[in-house]
């Protein structure tokens, strides 16, 4: 058992590793499970299966025995720019996967231990060089991968625990065109660490309160910075410092078959407030422009801490069968003098269904979800680099369709 386990466990991470991500709120993609997905991530105080290590993992003490659970969501993406002349741009269309995976085991009737990895944050956005907006981004990927083991303290029948450890790798490329046929390009990847707590407390029979905090990661990211046209390649280096995130959620049980569930989620985006790049490749590219000289760039983005309001249900169809239906409101942290075409963001609605079945030790949940985001005009930016002021203005209109599926198993 412990080697099939330790091979299943291998195989996962190295899908999760190698995943590809699409933006969701900032770039954050809080759809982390199935069963959650289904009533729009509104889960941290029901927290009932393994996607709760990632939830609030003080509901891992719900779970008996040992479960394995891993699935994806599949993330479609459209974003079109309606620019300031009329024409109209659109990124091009893809499908990203990101992989999700979980181990819970009740080590005692007090202590248990739950292990997470997944894809938390990322982006990934292709324009035209053709583009209006080409000086400011063509590509755009970020990727995550965060490792959390977690252990769950049951400090008695009403109120449970739980504390955490949060490894982060990040990989990121993004290229824009300085003119026609010059391309500037910046990769590398980078790792962070942080930590969790989360609580989960039974206020009622019928009512559960649950918390969860999650720290913020400074990512310290080595790779180059590289100017096809002139030749330039240089090792370059910044960081990154992905936000805080807390959750507060409410699960009430308003009958032996309905259960209804509220969030409310807080990310500290004002983390993301500036991008400071060093290389040599900025003091060439400097000293052909006859600019002054310095080997460092910096890029203003200043974003706003938001919150949003996630609502969700379940309804227990039979001892089989489970439905499940959500809403969600979610606030855009990017205010209009630093939108960028990387990540055209803006507030946004959501719905979504999903559905669960379980058949002996093995259950499936699947789950749909609409956001349709808010249209974004923007009359007037700072731009960026070399970008004219007004490269960024106009409409974006934008909306993304996810669909989420997860197997797992109870041994």
């Amino acid at each position: 058992m412990k080697n099939w386990l330790s091979a299943f466990i291998t195989a996962a991470l190295s899908m999760v590793l190698f995943s590809s991500i699409s933006f969701a709120s900032g770039f954050r993609l809080p759809e982390q499970g199935a069963a959650a997905m289904g009533m729009s991530s509104a889960f941290v105080g029901q927290a009932d299966d393994p996607s709760a290590v990632w939830y609030n993992p003080a509901g891992i003490t719900q779970l008996d025995g040992t479960r394995i659970a891993g699935g994806f969501v599949a993330v479609s993406p459209v974003i079109t720019h309606k620019n300031s002349d009329g024409t109209t741009d659109a990124a091009k269309r893809d499908i990203h996967f990101p992989i999700n995976f979980y181990v819970t085991n009740k080590m005692n009737d007090k202590i248990s231990f739950g292990l997470a990895i997944n894809n938390p944050f990322g982006l990934s956005t292709d324009w035209a060089a053709t583009s209006e907006t080409y000086t400011v981004a063509t590509f755009s990927k970020v990727v995550t991968t965060e490792i959390n083991p977690n252990i769950a303290y049951k400090i008695n029948n009403d109120l449970s625990v739980a504390a955490g450890i949060v490894y982060i790798k990040l990989r990121a490329t993004l290229e824009k065109l300085l003119a026609p046929g010059v391309t500037s390009r910046l990769s590398g990847d980078g790792e962070g660490w942080g930590a969790n707590a989360a609580m989960l407390y039974k206020a009622t029979d019928k009512l559960n309160v649950g918390f969860s905090y999650r720290s913020r990661v400074k990512v310290d990211i080595d790779g180059s910075a590289d100017i096809n046209f002139y030749g330039f390649s240089n090792p370059a280096k910044t960081d990154m410092t992905l936000p805080d995130l807390m959750q507060l959620g409410v699960s009430y049980k308003a009958s032996d078959k309905l259960t209804l569930n509220a969030d409310l989620d807080y990310t500290m985006w004002s983390t993301y407030d500036r991008t400071v790049i060093q290389s040599n490749t900025i003091s060439s590219l400097n000293a052909l422009l006859g600019n002054p000289p310095s080997n460092t760039s910096t890029d203003e983005h200043q974003w706003k801490d938001v919150w949003a309001l996630r609502l969700g249900g379940q309804y227990k169809l039979s001892d089989q069968w489970k439905l499940r239906a959500g809403y969600i409101y979610d606030r855009n942290p990017v205010p209009d003098d630093r939108i960028e075409t990387r990540l055209p963001d803006s507030d946004r609605h959501g719905i979504s269904v999903g559905a669960g079945y379980t058949v002996g030790n093995v259950t499936v949940d699947g789950a749909f979800q609409h956001l349709q985001f808010m249209n974004r005009k923007v009359d007037y930016t700072l731009g960026t680099g070399t970008a004219p002021v007004t490269a960024l203005n106009g409409t974006y209109k934008s909306h993304v369709d996810s669909f989420a599926f997860m197997v797992s198993y109870k041994f």
